[in-house]
């Protein structure tokens, strides 16, 4: 099977033997697919340069199985996302979620088209929060996990900006006093309410949805650990 030149983003390489890589590549009209680049850790390879993460590429394949081969690759025309520090840990973190919670092959043309619009916005370092929630959120949407945020989910009612509520995974935010102990992240209703029309703005908006989002995601993940996550934590207290 040879499948032509196709938008694409490389979520994650690694080497194989000598001079060759397997990729994982995020496209936008085959979903999540794993390649064989021959020859693309060569010295003389007219292609390594090109073959990098968060860069927007035109890449074409050949071959069945669970690996074809990579036979194609061009810059897209499009300018790659100036990412450094903190923006490319956090890109590096989109990529981990979508090669744990995207199944190989499933087609999501719009989660590509987000994709593709969080790594640049993540250029402008006072929305990178703002930005990763709203990805976070919209991934889970794509993958059928979309989130509760506007109705208590025990009464039905609408969600009161000036109340707390205790976010129960897969079933939504309900109703609970200020003061009271709970197992699930407390959320209060205003920072619900502004994450549903994608306009966090305060820092308490951003940690309780940054807390809610942790326990939701970790829930998805089964519990398993994400390495971005944890090499960023490293990489901060090294600081």
């Amino acid at each position: 099977m040879l499948v032509s030149s196709r938008a694409a983003y490389i979520l994650h390489r690694r080497p194989y033997r000598e001079t060759s890589q397997i990729i994982d590549v995020f496209s936008r009209d085959h979903g999540r697919v794993c390649l064989m680049s021959k020859g693309s850790r060569g010295a003389r390879s007219r292609v390594g340069g090109l073959v990098q993460p968060f860069r927007p590429l035109q890449l074409g394949w050949q071959g069945r199985g669970e690996m074809p081969t990579l036979c194609d690759v061009d810059a897209a025309e499009l300018r790659p996302p100036r990412l450094d520090g903190r923006e490319l840990m956090s890109a590096f973190y989109i990529n981990e979620l979508i090669m744990r919670l995207l199944h190989r092959h499933d087609v999501y043309e719009a989660l590509f088209d987000d994709y593709h619009a969080v790594l640049y916005a993540l250029q402008t370092p006072a929305g990178i929060e703002a930005a990763l929630r709203s990805f976070e959120k919209k991934l889970l949407q794509h993958l059928g996990f979309g989130l509760n945020l506007e109705y208590d989910a025990d009464c039905g009612e609408a969600v009161r900006a000036n109340a707390f509520y205790a976010y129960h995974f897969e079933h939504g935010p309900v109703l609970i006093d200020a003061d009271a102990s709970s197992q699930y992240p407390v959320v209060a209703g205003d920072s619900l309410l502004a994450f549903a029309g994608d306009t966090l703005q305060s820092e308490r908006q951003l940690t309780d949805i940054k807390r809610l989002m942790r326990y939701v995601i970790h829930n998805h993940l089964g519990g398993r650990k994400l390495k971005s996550r944890e090499l960023f934590r490293s990489t901060r207290i090294a600081g």
